[in-house]
């Protein structure tokens, strides 16, 4: 399976993957479903998701890995 950068960063910051859906305010198996790319999340999560990591949602979540029909990460 591939290595996400959603995981990549988290492991960078040295975070388990309950500690970053703390910092979120969401249900860790939303984010487990998030970092192995199982789903993506809304802009408001991702940007929850980029805030407990320190970084953006543009890191996190390049447009390179996303579909063109999916629209989730550009909703207001």
């Amino acid at each position: 399976m591939k290595t996400t950068i959603l995981k990549q960063k988290r492991k960078e910051k040295g975070l388990s993957q309950i500690e970053i859906a703390e910092k979120a305010n969401i249900p860790i198996r939303s984010y487990q479903r998030y970092e192995s790319g199982e789903r993506i999340p809304t802009a408001y999560i991702a940007q929850l998701i980029a805030q407990a990591l320190q970084t953006t949602v543009e890191e996190l979540f390049p447009i390179s890995q996303r579909n063109s029909s999916d629209t989730n990460l550009s909703k207001e």
